[in-house]
């Protein structure tokens, strides 16, 4: 059932055509899960915290940089399991300057021998937009749509996610700053809104005929109603610690990736992006780093162990 499903989003993520959204999308999406998904807040049994650091369109004037932090937690209470999460992104591009804060919850529970998160999340999010900046060889004062303004003023919105995981698969789907909340700075006429946000992603984990090798694909879909991006990676992993692999964010990049996980609970991997765009005259490619940490606390937990709390 599952694995049919699985093709299906697949299949369906090739039929689009458009690309963009107000989210960040990294390449190393599937160690971000827990930014886009509040359904993902306790996911597996250990204490999980990452930090990953986004360089787009390198050596292009006012090109983007995001760090995202995320670090989540499983706890049982009432004899229920549960989950608890939070992410902080600080994210730059041009003159403005955005900064988030999200507080996540789920709701776990047994499902087909896997494990479902129903999440929901509080968005804090303040967007600076510095009216002072202008681009090389334009004035502001010579362009009145530049506002000549510099303030942050601050919004809330909510998350909403369901994220399930079997030993081999995992479904997301979540919807984020579903209110699409107004915001306005002081001296603007008019308002400006935080975009509602779509994300599907699904992996799959293949043991190959070396018990020494697997082969995990996935694909990502995010959108905001207007433009959309899909991205496919696939990753061959080596004795369960060392991994490498290929990506294609349509009309975008192609990414190349490696990483290793270590007995120790830190993972690291590292990603480049390759513009296939128009983009590739004016940037030398993107780069990302994450470094994560994960660890046990010695309470109780769900007994049920998944080949990799951090699959794909």
């Amino acid at each position: 059932m599952f694995k049919k499903a699985t093709l299906l989003i697949i299949l369906g993520g090739f039929s689009i055509f458009s690309f963009g959204q107000n989210d960040p999308f990294v390449s190393l999406y599937m160690f971000n899960q827990m930014y886009y998904n509040p359904g993902y807040a306790g996911d597996g049994n250990e204490i999980e915290a990452k930090i990953l650091n986004q360089q787009r369109l390198k050596s292009f004037e006012g090109s983007p940089t995001s760090t995202f932090f995320n670090v989540d937690a499983p706890f049982n209470l009432f004899s229920q399991r549960h989950g608890a999460g939070l992410s902080i992104i600080t994210d730059n591009i041009g003159n403005y300057s955005n900064t988030g804060l999200n507080l996540s919850y789920a709701y776990r529970r047994n499902l087909i021998q896997g494990d479902l998160g129903i999440g929901i999340g509080l968005n804090l999010i303040s967007t600076g937009l510095n009216g002072i900046w202008s681009p090389s060889e334009m004035e502001a004062s010579m362009d009145q749509t530049i506002p000549d303004i510099s303030e942050e003023p601050i919004v809330l919105d909510f998350n909403f996610g369901l994220f399930y995981r079997s030993d081999n698969l995992y479904l997301s789907i979540s919807g984020r700053n579903l209110a699409n909340s107004k915001m306005k700075y002081k001296k603007s006429d008019g308002y400006s809104y935080i975009g509602r946000q779509i994300y599907l992603a699904t992996g799959y984990e293949y043991q190959l005929a070396n018990p020494m090798y697997s082969f995990k694909p996935s694909v990502a879909i995010g959108s905001d109603f207007s433009n959309t991006t899909f991205s496919a990676t696939g990753i061959v992993t080596y004795n369960k610690r060392f991994f490498g692999g290929l990506g294609y964010r349509y009309f975008d990049a192609v990414t190349v990736l490696a990483g290793i996980d270590l007995p120790s609970g830190i993972e690291v991997a590292v990603a480049y992006d390759i513009s296939t765009s128009r983009m590739a005259k004016v940037s030398s490619g993107s780069l990302e780093f994450m470094l994560g940490y994960s660890f046990s606390l010695d309470i109780d937990k769900d007994n049920r162990k998944y080949k990799s709390v951090r699959f794909l």
